[in-house]
């Protein structure tokens, strides 16, 4: 079987066998120690410690290949401590608080780095520019430059944050039942007018349906629509937070009191009454929502095309061969605009520190820009060449049948075969490449990882922009204002929706909101942001 071609990959392949050459001095694919022209000394034998954290759908093992590599190519036993990720926020927590840090810890979030890089337990990477030019590289072109001035501190990098090479692209968007479609003779909607107007249509034909839900209570599905609507907040990536940032005004505003808030409340408001919003929508447990889309009762989903292609439409097939969900093109909404959100690029929350106490700076922060090279990022996300995968003429990366095979009847098998080798985002990987998930995935995902790719450059999707680097006192004040907004918020939006509230209280409903901090949160939002300029 073999994965996805990735572009480029002959031109990169060709790189990492041209640099093996130089290093070993022969052989391609025969791993050395570093050249001491780089200035570093390898000839010690040294130790290494590094925590970080085990995901519940892959394990990391603390021997193999990928060890193997490091200890011939640096001189380094690395050796690393795995904690259960339902254990790891305690644990690194604990372990930031008391400055006892091992040599390396993984997976800590930019929040975390914020937090505690005053306190100079965290190594300062931009002092080690030069042996980093991987890293810094890839962290300062055009594509990344603006999203990584968020995450400097004084003007300087304190993590080695896990990039993205290659992953299918994934965006949350409205998925409609074509085939209820083609049979009402209804064009694919390309506005919100539309789609409603679809919904209304194949409800009358088919009353026992519900138009949409949410699998995750109400500020999910409030923040499904807000943005492409013209508004924001609760974005379905953090959906206790209304902030959000608007582009055409390039500031933050707290979506819930912004003028154009209304739209969306008002639209589910009245899709509950038309019957178009299932009356379970608020307390739907995920199983719940899972059972109604697969069962036929739904007419469309909001969600990302991983669950549409993987999921519900595998589910939907058992009911009904022809039925299935495809996404719609980004809808325009009322002032005429067409935009919408995919996942963050990167993972600017997964990070790995060095410890500013290490006694071999350089050695460590060298075998971590290795990773980011296009040899360390080949071993760390595929393994050994010619035993766990093979290079096809065409430069294809052909995975191991046996590794495919062992992990046969695994839930998630791109992490059981990444798991026995300490591989990809959940492993040592820090470039991540998951062309092995495009192996093996659904092929109406791939299709519509394409048109997300597609709309992406097109300008109707952006990926979701991080959020501007806090103070720590920042940090409390906005955990305070947003507690008490989200408080009166979820106490009151759903009376709003089902029509138990009439919306001629909302003025008094946002002027409440106003009360409760919201224009102070916008200002320390906005302050943040204006020192990135």
């Amino acid at each position: 079987m073999k994965q996805k071609a990735v572009k480029g990959i002959k031109k990169i392949w060709a790189l990492s066998l041209s640099a093996a050459m130089i290093l070993a001095g022969g052989i391609p694919g025969e791993t050395v120690m570093a050249e001491e022209s780089s200035g570093i000394d390898h000839s010690e034998e040294i130790t290494v410690t590094m925590m970080t954290t085990e995901a519940a759908t892959q394990q990391f093992p603390s021997e193999g290949y990928i060890y193997d590599v490091i200890k011939e190519k640096f001189n380094i036993n690395l050796v690393v401590d795995p904690i259960p990720a339902s254990d790891y926020e305690t644990k690194i927590s604990t372990v930031l608080a008391s400055g006892d840090l091992p040599d390396v810890l993984g997976g800590v979030t930019s929040e975390k780095i914020a937090q505690y890089v005053g306190t100079g337990m965290f190594l300062n990477l931009s002092d080690y520019q030069d042996i980093a030019t991987d890293y810094f590289d890839l962290m300062y072109a055009d594509d990344r430059v603006d999203e990584t001035k968020k995450v400097e501190h004084d003007g300087s990098l304190y993590g080695f944050q896990k990039l993205e090479y290659y992953r299918v692209p994934i965006a949350s968007m409205i998925a409609l039942r074509m085939d209820l479609l083609e049979e009402q003779g209804i064009e694919t909607p390309t506005t919100f007018e539309e789609y409603y107007d679809a919904l209304l249509k194949i409800k009358e034909a088919h009353p026992e349906m519900y138009g949409f839900s949410s699998r995750n209570g109400t500020n999910y599905l409030i923040g499904a629509f807000a943005y492409a609507m013209g508004t924001g907040g609760f974005p379905l990536f953090q959906t206790t937070r209304g902030m959000y940032y608007e582009p055409n005004t390039d500031s933050y505003i707290y979506g819930p009191t912004s003028e154009n808030f209304t739209r969306v409340v008002e639209f589910l408001r009245q899709a509950y009454e038309d019957g178009l919003l299932d009356p379970d929508y608020a307390s739907m447990s995920k199983d719940d929502y899972f059972a109604k889309l697969s069962n036929g009762t739904m007419m469309s989903i909001y969600d990302n095309n991983s669950f549409i292609g993987r999921v519900y439409n595998v589910a939907l097939a058992e009911i009904d061969e022809n039925a299935y969900f495809d996404v719609l093109e980004p809808l325009e909404n009322e002032d005429g605009e067409v935009r919408s959100y995919r996942y963050e690029k990167d993972w600017p929350n997964n990070n790995t520190v060095i410890s500013s106490r290490t006694k071999y700076p350089e050695r460590v922060v060298e075998l971590f820009n290795w990773m980011y090279s296009e040899e360390g990022m080949m071993c760390t996300n595929f393994g050994e060449e010619g035993t766990d995968y093979t290079i096809a003429d065409d430069g294809t990366i052909v995975t191991s049948q046996e590794l495919l095979d062992a992990a046969e009847g695994a839930s998630d098998v791109a992490a059981a075969v990444r798991g026995t080798l300490a591989l990809g985002l959940q492993g040592m990987a820090q470039y991540v490449d998951e062309s092995l998930d495009a192996q093996i995935t659904n092929a109406i995902m791939l299709e519509q990882g394409e048109k997300v790719t597609q709309w992406t450059e097109e300008g109707k999707i952006t990926f979701y922009p991080q959020w501007p680097p806090f103070t720590t006192e920042e940090n409390s004040r906005i955990t305070e204002i947003e507690s008490n907004l989200n408080n009166l918020f979820n106490q009151s939006i759903d009376g709003f929706i089902t029509g138990r509230t009439s919306m001629d209280e909302w003025d008094s409903f946002v002027e409440s909101l106003k009360a409760q901090g919201s224009e102070e949160l916008e200002q320390i939002f906005n302050d943040a942001y204006a020192r990135l300029q």
